[in-house]
């Protein structure tokens, strides 16, 4: 059997790395430059196409919201606040709001009504032929867009949906210039972007570098920077030496096995925040290829029962995390929560083997496509969970891979994944119906590892249209046991997001991972 002690092995073999170069601590300046280290930046920064755990990041400092979450004053970012929307009222099917006036474009030009009503409008996020499809996901019941005065705007929807604002936190409330959009186009605008955020983008090479200088006719008041850059640096050891020797002000993606060793380091400062997200990985559960063996849930079912993820979690990150055995009964639903819940499929190795031998597998190899370094710990825990899935007699090899691009490749038997847990703050509609519902990309993409089930769509249509709680719990519970009946993935830990930065720098982290270089979110001396 596979014990502690041996994963113990595994995750010490990772080692450390060692850096003698002495930290030199950059002179401070009225406004200064700061330098970021990052492991990835997205190749596409339009707010709806270029949605990824690499841009999220960086988003809100060129881009703002209509509606924002308060996390300065709550830890859960539970209280919405005025952002570009200054109010709003609900009558019925319609959402009427009012837009902070004088706001505006990096471009000069002034935000209006018009500029927000194309930014939720059919032509870009919801109709038959929109600019960017994978708006639908969000934008599901509207009807009608419409700007109603110079800095006023109306959303009708199909049925009375009081979640409005709260999804308007989100990535389909970053408002776009409409003028600037159309002459660019989705993909030169997601090249090019301009929003009303505290900077604005002067230099974007995806596979190298983004430059933001400071927009000092920013409404909220300039920016604490003049300028900030994002430099990709896919070492660790490369950002680490970069923060130690003063070339870089912030890193990210920080080791679990190396936070020690930065910490020993005088003039760094490491910050750790558990976030709302999980890594996860899905099954192929399609038959393509044609023999794909993930076919028969009996097979998918063996995977999760061999997985010891308690001890693998504890192993590699100790008590900052841990493992949802209820997939989607997560903490940060509040009301929807519930502790006592037991797992369908819990950890038990025999029975593993038993659904081993009835779903008639042959043994075959089982490709697991991961993105290199992007996840923290996810390599190490696929190594760990390979020799579980051996130890129950199934074969499971990791294809390490550079990027995305690649991972999205058939043939593969496995993919990596991570999920936001929060389109609708405090609510579980994205991760168990936006993220794995008809409209999704695992369910519409080429690289898709699912179809949803006739069950699964009608629960979803039936969760989507409750309103009062105990209608919609008891209809989220619904779907959560659909889902979990045919098992297309399995939910690791909850995220734990890291950077570690100057220590003469104050900054807030978020749980959404948005690291915002403005505003209550950072001093700078």
């Amino acid at each position: 059997m596979f014990t502690r002690r041996d994963i113990g092995k595994l995750v010490i073999g990772a080692g450390a790395v060692s850096l003698a170069t002495p930290f030199k601590l950059a002179s401070a300046q009225d406004r200064p430059t700061l330098t970021i280290a990052v492991d990835n930046l997205w190749q596409n920064m339009a707010t709806i196409n270029g949605i990824s755990t690499t841009s999220r990041r960086i988003f809100p400092n060129f881009y703002d919201g209509l509606v924002d979450r308060d996390y300065i004053n709550d830890e859960n970012g539970l209280i919405l606040a005025p952002k570009l929307a200054t109010s709003w009222e609900q009558n019925g099917n319609v959402w009427s709001f009012e837009l902070r006036q004088g706001v505006l474009f990096h471009d000069g030009t002034e935000m209006t009504a018009e500029d927000a009503a194309f930014t939720l409008s059919a032509d870009r996020l919801w109709g038959p032929k929109p600019f960017e499809p994978r708006g639908k996901t969000f934008t599901d019941g509207f009807k009608r867009v419409e700007a109603t005065g110079k800095y006023t705007f109306e959303i009708e929807t199909e049925r009375p949906d009081p979640y409005i604002p709260g999804k308007l936190t989100g990535y389909m409330g970053l408002v776009v210039p409409k003028k600037y959009y159309l002459e660019k186009g989705v993909d030169g605008f997601g090249q090019a972007p301009v929003g009303t955020g505290p900077y604005k983008v002067t230099t974007f090479r995806s596979g190298e570098v983004m430059v933001l200088d400071a927009f000092d006719d920013y409404w909220d008041g300039a920016p604490p920077a003049k300028q900030v850059i994002w430099k990709i640096v896919p070492e660790f050891s490369g950002r680490m030496a970069g923060l130690v020797s003063g070339e870089f002000d912030f890193i990210v993606n920080i080791p679990t096995d190396q936070e020690a060793t930065l910490e020993g380091y005088d003039k760094v400062k490491l910050i750790r925040a558990t976030a709302s997200n999980y890594p996860a990985f899905a099954f192929n559960t399609r038959p393509d290829p044609e023999d794909n063996p993930l076919v028969d849930a009996n097979l998918r079912y063996a995977m999760v029962q061999a997985i010891d993820m308690d001890t693998i979690v504890q192993a590699l990150f100790g008590e900052a995390t841990f493992h949802p055995a209820v997939p989607f009964n997560f903490p940060e639903y509040g009301r929807f929560y519930d502790p006592a819940l037991k797992p369908l499929l819990p950890y038990d190795p025999v029975k593993a083997k038993e659904l081993v031998q009835k779903s008639g597998y042959d043994g075959r190899p089982l490709r697991w496509h991961i993105t290199r370094q992007f996840y923290p710990n996810y390599e190490a825990a696929a190594e760990i969970m390979i020799e579980q899935w051996r130890e129950v007699g199934i074969n499971v090899q990791a294809i390490v891979l550079d990027n995305f691009e690649l991972v999205y490749r058939r043939p593969f038997h496995l993919m990596n994944m991570s999920m936001s847990t929060d389109f609708i703050p405090g609510d579980p509609y994205q991760p168990l119906w936006l993220d794995w519902g008809p409209t999704a990309s695992r369910s519409t993409a080429s690289w898709k590892t699912w179809d949803p089930t006739e069950k699964f769509i009608e629960l979803g249509n039936i969760f989507e249209r409750q309103t009062e709680f105990e209608a919609r719990k008891k209809a989220y519970q619904d779907l959560s046991a659909e889902w979990q009946r045919v098992t297309p993935g399995y939910y690791m830990w909850k995220s734990v997001y890291n950077w570690a930065h100057r220590d003469d720098i104050e900054w807030k982290p978020r749980a959404d991972g948005e690291m915002r270089m403005f505003g209550d979110y950072l001093k700078l001396s």
